[in-house]
């Protein structure tokens, strides 16, 4: 069932998804959506914290893979290239954004807010790097979640969508 609410959160939002539209998705009855969850707001809550814990198995995973001695650099690379890969669930970075639309709710804010709070920790705290370069990986990451919800995987052949994506914008293309 959250797959369902993720795709019909990532296109609509919290405030213009359909729990019958999620139940339809799921194959189940919208009663028994609200039954599981109470109401759409936390069905919409329950979803974003099922996208930040995708997020957070991929970086636990690219980590897990590094040798001992790599740098906080390196490190901070693997995370990278591990966001990168998630750029093909473009649902999942769409709900992302979907979420911090939402934030004027107090409790989806407070939510974001843990959410950000938490992988943050977790980039600074398995890499090694100064807050600064986190800030800037995380800066890159938002720009990425912008470029793939407006298409720009799609548009390469194009400036703007490169640098949406990080790749390069050299002249010489």
């Amino acid at each position: 069932m959250l797959d369902a609410a993720l795709i019909e959160f990532s296109t609509y939002g919290l405030h213009g998804a359909s729990t019958v539209n999620i139940a339809a998705r799921a194959g189940i009855s919208q009663p028994y959506v609200l039954r599981l969850f109470g109401t759409k707001k936390e069905l919409f809550m329950e979803t974003v914290a099922m996208a930040r814990s995708m997020i957070q198995t991929v970086w636990e995973r690219a980590l897990a893979g590094m040798p001992p001695e790599a740098t906080p650099t390196q490190r901070l690379g693997a995370l990278a290239d591990a966001f990168q890969a998630i750029t093909g669930r473009t649902e999942v970075l769409r709900l992302l954004l979907q979420s911090f639309s939402a934030a004027a709710d107090d409790e989806v804010r407070h939510a974001c807010q843990q959410a950000m709070s938490g992988l943050f920790d977790l980039v600074r705290r398995e890499t090694g790097v100064p807050a600064p370069e986190a800030q800037i990986f995380f800066a890159q990451g938002m720009l990425i979640m912008v470029g793939v919800s407006i298409g720009a995987p799609e548009a390469q052949d194009e400036e703007w969508a490169r640098a949406f994506m990080l790749g390069d914008v050299s002249a010489d293309r």
